[in-house]
């Protein structure tokens, strides 16, 4: 009796504690310092983590071995953004104004991405991350959105970053954000081309450019662009909301 007391307070008391949200990083490559990489992350993560009430943690780079022990200590993944993915992975060549990411960056979270879909562990991809899922579940990337995917605009406007995305009406993320359009920041050269089997697009900015994209999998959130650089925005607040939900 004593015994199964015990394990139902244990459960009750992991229902209760915040969930532990694992952040991938960015690397700078301090051109003072040959051979030096440094882990860096927007604090912006972070904090909307917080405000959605878990906890986070930066998970390093690190060998593919260690991806699984990073897995067994967290309740959700957040991958963030970041440069370019080598598009040798979808079948291209590089092209003029491509910035391929840090290798080692790239490797490490393949199999980051590939183990927490094998244990169906609540994933939410940002910018970077959405084309890093769209890529490997098979789907491709325009290099570039104003040579290659036939737009005028520029998705990565410093000046003017904030715009609209029409949601797919029906769509899972539609009844994330509670409508068929949000306010969101974007900043991004490249965007998904091709969508992966399995995936369809759910977002679109004014010019037909793909914003987010969904699968049947309901742990699975991905957007182009970048809630957490604007907390205040509701569809901020839903987004990392319902991936927190997900991670209890």
């Amino acid at each position: 009796q004593q015994e199964i007391a015990d394990r139902r307070e244990a459960e009750k008391m992991k229902r209760r504690r915040k969930p532990l949200i694992g952040i991938t990083c960015d690397v700078n490559l301090p051109p003072e310092k040959p051979g030096v990489h440094e882990l860096c992350c927007d604090h912006r993560y972070v904090e909307a983590v917080r405000e959605a009430d878990g906890l986070a943690v930066l998970i390093p780079l690190g060998p593919d071995r260690l991806a699984e022990r990073y897995l067994d200590r967290i309740d959700g993944l957040l991958m963030i953004g970041g440069a370019d993915i080598d598009p040798a992975l979808y079948g291209e060549k590089l092209k003029t104004g491509t910035n391929v990411i840090f290798a080692p960056r790239l490797d490490f979270e393949r199999g980051l991405y590939r183990a927490a879909r094998e244990r169906a562990l609540p994933t939410f991809a940002i910018c970077y991350g959405m084309q890093l899922v769209n890529v490997l579940e098979g789907g491709t990337l325009h290099q570039d959105v104003l040579r290659d995917a036939g737009s005028g605009r520029n998705h990565r406007n410093r000046e003017s970053p904030r715009s609209k995305v029409r949601v797919e009406t029906g769509s899972r993320l539609a009844g994330i954000l509670g409508g068929e359009s949000a306010e969101v920041y974007c900043s991004h050269h490249q965007a998904v081309a091709r969508v992966a089997p399995g995936f369809q697009p759910v977002a679109f900015a004014e010019d037909g450019i793909i914003e987010a994209i969904e699968n049947p999998d309901e742990k699975l959130l991905a957007v182009q662009w970048h809630p957490e650089r604007i907390p205040e925005s509701p569809a901020t607040k839903r987004l990392f909301q319902s991936f927190l939900r997900l991670c209890k």
